[in-house]
């Protein structure tokens, strides 16, 4: 601003040399010119603002997109004055979610009048979860850029100038034979109390003939479910576990609260989505537990993130939903009075199966709640992608970022 006064006082001095030295009516001409533009474009500026004559608009040709698609943000500036408009400087919401493929995160329109103008924005997407793009803030510059005025934008969720996108997490591919998935089924034996599944092995449908456990026929069993192959090699008839099975169905929970790291709390994300995929290609169903609500209004007024709310997985077409539903997922912060692991929902049910844990903030407080939950029968095999976890667990794997774990502790 200084160096702009010192340029105008500077223009000034140099008209009045000119008029003394050189030409008197010239020079005192451009002398008065230049003493009264700064008030012409402050008068100007100034019934631009107050007549609230430029109207923003903006408009995004798509809300959904998977990582590295790109967004376009078209903005528009309308000017109703038979005035022009010096200069509207935008400045952009750019979340971390997304980058600017465009490379900047501000742009100034200068509009003719009656006419409008308009700017483009690209945005591509890096990280998975819901973001805003849009114009955050708008100055109104007069002429000579001595003077601004703060536009007032449009707040409603219809009429703003900020738009809602959402990225889709991935679902990474995590082998049959990942260790990660042998300890999901040790845990489900662990934690079933009937007798006639403790005597079957669950984790030989990792090795061999993927889905299933078996036992000797009893009079009684349906003739479908005994496997032939299986039991002409043993010589006596072998049923194979379907129903046993589904009892002790595999849990999937995603910690309601995440870390400060956005690349961890994704790898927590989509862990979820490859162990529910991965154990589908191993013959397992699994249920996938997850508190939304946690970024709505309402829980923002009360203080308290939404109710558990639980996906069943029997068909790799609802990975999918639920790849489409964490799209809109967001974590609960430190001020959101909620449970992190989904007990006593668990508890209601009657599953006493152990459950997989994903979690981007493995701290003291969520090791408390594993061991009340431990308490109810509950086992927690931990899959951490926090780089700095402090807490204790019956079993805590490290997610590594190519979605490999490893077993870091055993209780």
């Amino acid at each position: 601003m200084i160096s702009k006064i010192f340029m105008y006082l500077l223009a000034i001095f140099l008209c009045v040399m000119f008029a003394l030295y050189l030409s008197a009516a010239i020079g005192w001409t451009f002398v008065y010119i230049f003493v009264c533009a700064p008030v012409f474009s402050f008068l100007v500026t100034l019934f631009l603002h107050t007549k609230k004559s430029i109207v923003l608009t903006s408009d995004v040709n798509r809300t959904m997109l998977y990582k590295k698609e790109t967004v376009t943000l078209k903005i528009t500036a309308a000017n109703k004055s038979f005035f022009p408009v010096p200069a509207v400087k935008l400045f952009l919401a750019v979340p971390d979610g997304l980058e600017p493929a465009s490379g900047f995160k501000s742009c100034v329109m200068s509009i003719p009048p009656r006419s409008e103008t308009t700017v483009e924005a690209v945005y591509r997407a890096k990280v998975w979860g819901g973001c805003r793009i849009g114009v955050k803030s708008a100055e109104l510059h007069d002429f000579m850029k001595f003077f601004k005025f703060r536009m007032n934008l449009p707040q409603s969720e219809e009429n703003g100038l900020l738009h809602l996108i959402k990225v889709f997490p991935d679902i990474p591919e995590m082998a049959g034979d990942a260790p990660i998935l042998r300890a999901a089924a040790e845990n489900a034996k662990l934690a079933d109390d009937s007798e006639e599944t403790r005597e079957t092995d669950n984790v030989n449908c990792f090795a061999g003939m993927p889905g299933y456990t078996h036992r000797d026929y009893t009079e009684g069993d349906p003739i479908k479910r005994i496997n032939w192959k299986l039991s002409s090699k043993r010589d006596k008839y072998m049923v194979r576990l379907d129903d046993e099975i589904e009892s002790v169905q595999q849990n999937i929970v995603l910690d309601s609260r995440g870390g400060s790291n956005v690349y961890e709390n994704e790898r927590a994300v989509e862990g979820v989505l490859a162990a529910a995929l991965g154990l589908l290609k191993c013959g397992f169903e699994s249920t996938v537990w997850c508190r939304f609500g946690s970024i709505a209004s309402a829980a923002k007024a009360t203080g308290t993130a939404g109710a558990w709310e639980s996906f069943s997985i029997s068909e790799p077409a609802d990975v999918s939903a639920l790849q489409l539903k964490l799209a809109d997922y967001g974590f609960a912060d430190e001020s959101e009075r909620c449970g992190r692991l989904p007990s006593d929902e668990l508890s209601e049910k009657g599953s006493g199966a152990g459950i997989l844990l994903f979690t981007s903030l493995f701290d003291k407080a969520l090791s408390a709640e594993i061991s009340a939950a431990e308490d109810k029968g509950i086992m927690s095999a931990v899959i951490s992608s926090d780089s700095v976890s402090v807490g204790n667990a019956y079993q805590i794997w490290k997610l590594n970022e190519d979605y490999s774990a490893e077993l870091i502790s055993k209780g």
